[in-house]
C-alpha cells in the first residue's frame, strides 16, 4: 500500500525543514488543506494571495530557508504572481504550489483553467505539472533543490484529482550538501591582501548578506582605514556613529558617502548588489566578494571576483593584513560629516503644521532594540528611512529589486511569525497599507504582535513629488483614507496617533513592549528629498 499524494507532499516538506505554509483556500487544494491540519506545518491563510506570497518571500529572506506558499488554480495563481515576483527578483528560494483542475479537464473551456505553467514562466527557475502520483516525490525534490541551489522560485501545479490518489514513493531526507558552504581560493585571498596593501585610498561598500560578519567587517575596516557604505537592506548592520560609519549609498543616502566613493581607488564590495550610476564612480576599481556567483560583476565590472562564504574570506584576509596607516585617508574621512544629518529639520515643510519624515524617523531610530526586525514598505517611507536611521538593530527587511508597495505588513507578519522572540516593526506609507489593509485582521487571527507605523501623508508622495519636480500636473496620486485608528479598532486593533513630537515620543515608548497588533497613525507632511527626479 503506498501513501495519499497530499500526505507524502507533507511528508517531503518537513524533511526540508519546511514549519509554515502561507496561502489562500480554493477548492483544488481544500484536500491539501485538511491534510495540513494535522501535521507538523502550520498554515497561515492570508485576506489576498499576493500577501501570501509576500510572506513566504520574507520568510526567505529571514531564514535562509525555503519559503512556501499554496494557492488556487487560475485566479490564485494570477493573484500571487506579484508576491513570488518578489523572491524571484531577490533571489531567495521559493516553493509555489498550485492547485489545477482535474486532469480531464485540462486545456478544456472548464472554468476557473489556465496554463499556470506559462504564467509564472518568467519568474520560475523550475517549474512542472504533476500528472502522475509515482513522479511526485522526483518532482518536489528536484523542484526545492533547485530553488534553493539557485535562489529563486519552483512552481509545482497538482491537479485536483491527484492529491487522494496514492503513490509508493518514499519521502527523502533534505541533502546536507545544500548546506555546504563553498569556500574561496587561498590564492584569491592572497591577491586581495595584496591589492590592500598596495592601495591607499579605499573604501567599503556592504549590502544585508554580510549580516553575519558584522565583526569581521569592521576588523577589517579599522585595520585597512576604509570607510564603511551600506546599501539599504543593510542599515542597522552598523551604527551609524562609528566614526568610519558614512550611511547609505544612493538618493536616501549621505552625500559624504557618494564623494568618498567618487575619491577611493579601490572599492571592495562585500554581498552588495546595489550600484546606482548617478552616486558611483564610472571607472571604479573593484573587488567584489559574494556567496552567489551571479552577483559578481553583475552591475559593474570587477578586477577581482571572491566567491564564497564571507565570513570565512574576511577572517582569512585579517590572518595576514597589516594594519596601514593611511593617516591622509583617514584625515579626509574624518573631514567629512558620518553622522546623523545636522539639520533634523531640512525637509520640512515650513507652512505645514504636521510632522516632517525626517522628524519622525530619528524618534523611531531612538527607540529601535538591538534586537528589532523593522520591514518597510515601498516609497518615500523608505528614502526617509535610510537617510535618517542610525541606530543598530537586527535586520531590516525590504522589497529589494521588485519594490512592490504592500511588502512592509506582511513582511513583519511573516517575520513575528518566524522570529516570535523578537520585536517587531514595520515603518509603512498610507499608500503601501491600503494595498494591504485586510492584512491587519490576519495579524489579529494568529494574534501576531507586531507595530504598524504608518507615515500618513494622504498621497504617494514619491510619484506626486516626481511629477512637480518635472514640472508635471499632480494626477490622482492624492490618496483617499480611512481614519486609520477608527479602522484598526474595528479589526479589534489597538491603535495610537501622533500629531506632535512629544506625542511620538509617548506612543512610541508606550508599544515598545507589545503582546498584540498595535497601529500608530502619524500624520506627516510630504517634502521633497534633495535630488528627487522623474
Amino acid at each position: 500500500m503506498g501513501q495519499a499524494v497530499k500526505d507524502l507532499i507533507i511528508e517531503q516538506l518537513v524533511n526540508f525543514k519546511v514549519e509554515h505554509i502561507y496561502g489562500y483556500a480554493g477548492d483544488t487544494i481544500l484536500s491539501f488543506f485538511s491534510s495540513l491540519a494535522n501535521s507538523a506545518i502550520k498554515l497561515y491563510t492570508t485576506k489576498h494571495e499576493s500577501t501570501a506570497g509576500l510572506m513566504a518571500s520574507a520568510e526567505a529572506k529571514l531564514s535562509n530557508r525555503i519559503g512556501v506558499c499554496v494557492v488556487h488554480s487560475g485566479p490564485g495563481t494570477a493573484n500571487i504572481i506579484n508576491g513570488i515576483a518578489d523572491a524571484y527578483s531577490d533571489r531567495v528560494p521559493l516553493l509555489l504550489i498550485s492547485g489545477q483542475v482535474e486532469t480531464y479537464n485540462i486545456g478544456t473551456d472548464y472554468r476557473q483553467y489556465v496554463n499556470q505553467l506559462e504564467l509564472t514562466n518568467p519568474l520560475t527557475v523550475y517549474s512542472a505539472l504533476i500528472i502522475n502520483p509515482e513522479s511526485v516525490i522526483d518532482l518536489f525534490y528536484k523542484a526545492m533543490t533547485t530553488s534553493l541551489q539557485l535562489g529563486g522560485v519552483s512552481h509545482l501545479v497538482i491537479p485536483k484529482d491527484i492529491w487522494e490518489q496514492e503513490s509508493s514513493a518514499l519521502a527523502r531526507q533534505y541533502p546536507a550538501y545544500l548546506d555546504s558552504k563553498v569556500l574561496p581560493h587561498p590564492e584569491l585571498i592572497a591577491q586581495v591582501v595584496t591589492a590592500i596593501e598596495q592601495t591607499d585610498k579605499i573604501a567599503i561598500l556592504y549590502g544585508r548578506g554580510a549580516r553575519e560578519c558584522t565583526e569581521e567587517l569592521l576588523e577589517l575596516a579599522e585595520k585597512i582605514k576604509a570607510p564603511l557604505i551600506n546599501t539599504l537592506p543593510a542599515a542597522g548592520l552598523i551604527k551609524r556613529e562609528h566614526y568610519l560609519a558614512l550611511g547609505g549609498l544612493g538618493l536616501a543616502g549621505s552625500e559624504d558617502a557618494t564623494k568618498i566613493l567618487q575619491e577611493a581607488e579601490l572599492i571592495l564590495i562585500f554581498a552588495a548588489t546595489w550600484w546606482p550610476n548617478n552616486y558611483t564612480p564610472v571607472q571604479p576599481r573593484v573587488i567584489q566578494f559574494d556567496a552567489c556567483r551571479e552577483n559578481i560583476g553583475a552591475n559593474h565590472p570587477v578586477e577581482l571576483g571572491v566567491y564564497g562564504e564571507l565570513k570565512y574570506s574576511l577572517k582569512k584576509m585579517l590572518e595576514t593584513m597589516p594594519d596601514k596607516k593611511n593617516k591622509d585617508w583617514l584625515d579626509r574621512i574624518k573631514q567629512v560629516e558620518h553622522s546623523s544629518p545636522s539639520n533634523p529639520d531640512s525637509g520640512k515643510e515650513k507652512s505645514s503644521p504636521l510632522l516632517s519624515p525626517d522628524q519622525v524617523i530619528p524618534v523611531i531610530s531612538e527607540q529601535i532594540r538591538k534586537q528589532e526586525i523593522i520591514t518597510l514598505d515601498s516609497g518615500d517611507n523608505v528614502l526617509w528611512f535610510s537617510k535618517y536611521f542610525t541606530n543598530k538593530c537586527q535586520d531590516v527587511l525590504i522589497s529589494g529589486s521588485w519594490r512592490t508597495m504592500g511588502f512592509g505588513l506582511p513582511a513583519a507578519l511573516a517575520a513575528k511569525i518566524n522570529f516570535p522572540d523578537n520585536p517587531v516593526t514595520t515603518i509603512t506609507g498610507d499608500g503601501g497599507l491600503t494595498m494591504v489593509l485586510a492584512e491587519l485582521l490576519t495579524a489579529r487571527r494568529y494574534n501576531l504582535a507586531v507595530r504598524v507605523i504608518v507615515l500618513n501623508n494622504n498621497s504617494l508622495a514619491m510619484e506626486k513629488n516626481r511629477m512637480l519636480c518635472a514640472e508635471l500636473n499632480p494626477e490622482e496620486v492624492s490618496s483617499t483614507n480611512p481614519d486609520f485608528v477608527k479602522l484598526a479598532n474595528a479589526c479589534g486593533v489597538k491603535a495610537f496617533r501622533a500629531n506632535n513630537l512629544n506625542q511620538l515620543k509617548e506612543v512610541i515608548k508606550k508599544t515598545e513592549l507589545i503582546e498584540q497588533t498595535v497601529l500608530i497613525d502619524i500624520p506627516v507632511s510630504s517634502p521633497i528629498l534633495p535630488g528627487t527626479k522623474l
